[in-house]
């Protein structure tokens, strides 16, 4: 679009309705209303009420053309208990506490009243996002990056209050989870000029590090050049919009290998061989030496395919500083048995990255061009970049493999449907020490047509590649 600086945004030129939101920032009553808490604290409310009237135009024009619309509000439970206490602390100091009584006679930032409820020039309309916040980010503490990427949103256009404050804190994460973020500057606003002024200064350095600035008349024109055309359908999956179907339960499952990854969970030595930290816990290793047959033929398949692949390992940091307390003694296992301590011959330490025993078996050693991603939880989501990796890559569909099949596998599982991907796992590239517990995730993960995903075998998944 013409206008917006430092480049022309979005960067690829791709503007539609189905892959845009517009984020209505914390336009409530304490903020921009006359007797809200910024009202009676002084400050100039001229300053946070001059975005409205350039927000209306820009809301108008996005509900005519079908786009996202999201509306937040800063504010905490009644009970408190979602407040910190360093922000407590400090709003105090202010004279303005949070959750006591202001002006109005409203509890200042407090769900369901008066003062913290949405200005009613820019009340949100049925269909519209509400979202509830307790800090300033919108993505903190809230399910914003989950509605945005059920609705294929890669841009995000930025109004409302405060420039320096929510506006900028929202618009960092969004730039750090990936989105394409557009911040109008005559919508936005901040209870002091020169922090307006600077905000909008720091989005444009460095080529626009964190995205692109415009007024709403540059966005409106953009809108209008394009003609707020409807919805336009998905863009081809890469690799030619292959579909390969596989014979699953509980129903066939759709895998469009160019929209999917094979997720290889902790096929690492101290878990996998004589040796290692499981056999010292007493583990029968060969049930888990008993998947690979079958891992390493769906490793083959998806390499052939073009299915990205990720391996994960289970591992800490070697100053151990990623290892909360509560792991560190689960199982009060006597010292020498503990997360850092050496392990068996040739293992080194135990669940450390860079040690031999924290590297994957031959049998399905990564190759170049492979993701190899270090977790120290049992989930692959946890404190790792795995969504946003996929996110950049266009992946939808997941298929699983790995040990153990009810701990990490299951818990990573879990953690992408309530993501939004399609999630196979494949029964023979999985095990557990306990056989009856790898039977219990099967059935769990099929149960209520699907509730988590789908199961199938690596010949399914191989043969299903093969023929699409």
């Amino acid at each position: 679009m013409e206008g917006s600086r430092p480049y022309a945004w979005p960067f690829d030129g791709d503007l539609r309705a189905d892959n845009t939101a517009l984020i209505i920032i914390d336009m409530q009553v304490d903020f921009c209303g006359v007797g809200g808490y910024v009202d009676a604290m002084g400050y100039d409310l001229s300053l946070t009420r001059a975005p409205i009237a350039p927000i209306q135009r820009v809301l108008a024009a996005c509900r005519a053309g079908g786009f996202t619309i999201i509306h937040t509000r800063e504010g905490h439970r009644p009970d408190l208990s979602d407040l910190p206490a360093n922000k407590a602390w400090r709003s105090k100091q202010i004279g303005a506490g949070i959750g006591e009584p202001g002006p109005s006679g409203s509890r200042v930032l407090v769900r369901g009243e008066p003062g913290w409820d949405i200005i009613p020039e820019l009340a949100p309309a049925p269909g519209e996002v509400v979202l509830d916040k307790p800090g300033k980010g919108c993505f903190c503490a809230t399910d914003l990056q989950l509605v945005l990427s059920c609705r294929g949103v890669r841009n995000i256009i930025l109004t409302g209050v405060t420039t320096d404050v929510c506006v900028h804190t929202t618009m960092r994460e969004a730039n750090d989870r990936g989105f394409e973020c557009l911040l109008l500057t005559d919508a936005t606003g901040a209870t002091d000029p020169a922090n307006h002024a600077a905000a909008i200064s720091m989005v444009t350095k460095q080529g626009g590090v964190f995205g692109a600035v415009a007024d709403s008349a540059a966005l409106l024109a953009a809108f209008a050049a394009r003609g707020l055309a409807p919805a336009l359908p998905p863009a081809p999956a890469p690799g030619g919009g292959r579909l390969a179907r596989v014979a699953a339960a509980p129903y066939e499952y759709e895998l469009p290998p160019g929209r999917a990854a094979l997720i290889m969970i902790d096929f690492q030595k101290d878990f996998m061989c004589a040796g290692g930290f499981g056999a010292a816990l007493g583990n029968d290793v060969t049930l888990l030496q008993g998947c690979l047959p079958g891992a390493a033929k769906l490793l083959a398949a998806c390499r052939s395919a073009g299915v990205a692949v990720v391996h994960t390992l289970e591992a800490h940091l070697p100053d151990l500083s990623d290892l909360h307390a509560s792991k560190a003694a689960r199982g009060r296992l006597p010292p020498e048995l503990r997360i850092g301590a050496p392990g068996g011959p040739g293992m080194g330490r135990i669940l450390v990255r860079g040690e031999p025993g924290n590297g994957i078996v031959d049998e399905v050693a990564p190759v170049p061009g492979e993701k190899l991603l270090h977790k120290p939880g049992k989930g692959a989501f946890y404190a790792t970049d795995l969504e946003p990796w996929l996110r950049g890559r266009g992946v939808t569909h997941l298929l699983f493999a790995g040990v153990t099949t009810e701990v990490c596998v299951q818990t990573s599982m879990r953690e992408a449907n309530d993501r939004g991907f399609e999630c196979l796992l494949v029964s023979d590239a999985t095990a557990s020490y306990f056989p009856a517990f790898k039977a219990a995730t099967l059935e769990m993960v099929v149960a209520q047509g699907g509730i988590v995903g789908w199961v199938a075998d690596a010949d399914a998944v191989a043969a299903a590649l093969a023929a699409c």
